[in-house]
């Protein structure tokens, strides 16, 4: 499937894992089981072209897919290069975060869910105080969308831009909310597909070391 092809389709239907639309939620579980922990192929997806996977970013650090593997559960997470949303001049590779627990999350303005588990990151994010860094990866929108919908519910942690979807393509992306807990050493261990609400976070933040206990 063609990148742009799979945005399109990713932002038309992004929601239905958490808009109880059974049966394509069951077949959207049992795909993201095999392609994070079963599968490290390139079967039923186009390849990302790694032949020049990055291009050189606005202050000389390179933007794009960095590693070339993709992302399976206890094993590490493919690096990668974007624009800080609140700041595009500036870019961040995900590997800047190596030795904090991260919570990695795509969102996009459309996306409902996403707009309901933001204040619940932002609490979290605060409480923590910098044992865990939440970090937004907005989905084919532009700075003015991905900061204006954090900026509605006062949500102040990181967020970077994946303006071509290639990243989301990279980490096949099969619904919007996605959310990976990555450890302090890189290492996946575990990702929710759709709506992530308050005592699933408490549980999910426990895989990666973090205790949470909301008041």
């Amino acid at each position: 499937m063609a990148e742009s092809g799979y945005r399109r389709l990713i932002q038309r239907y992004g929601g239905y894992a958490v808009l109880g639309v059974s049966g394509l939620a069951v077949i959207l579980v049992v795909l993201s089981i095999f392609v994070f922990i079963g599968n490290d192929d390139e079967s039923g997806f186009e390849a990302v072209n790694l032949s020049n996977p990055v291009t050189l970013g606005v202050v000389g650090r390179e933007i794009g897919v960095i590693d070339d593997h993709r992302p399976l559960m206890g094993r590490s997470v493919p690096d990668f290069a974007l624009a800080n949303a609140r700041d595009p001049k500036r870019v961040v590779r995900l590997s800047d975060f190596l030795g904090t627990p991260v919570v990695l999350n795509w969102y996009a303005s459309w996306c409902g869910p996403c707009r309901m588990e933001i204040p619940d990151f932002q609490k979290a994010y605060e409480a923590l105080d910098g044992k865990v860094v939440f970090v937004g990866v907005n989905l084919n929108e532009d700075s003015n969308q991905a900061i204006g919908l954090l900026d509605v519910f006062v949500a102040k942690y990181p967020a970077l831009l994946d303006s071509d979807g290639a990243i989301a393509f990279h980490y096949r992306i099969t619904g919007m909310p996605t959310t990976f807990f990555i450890d302090a050493d890189g290492i996946l261990r575990s990702y929710v597909v759709g709506l992530i609400v308050e005592e699933v976070l408490v549980q999910e933040l426990a895989t990666i070391g973090i205790a949470y206990n909301p008041k």
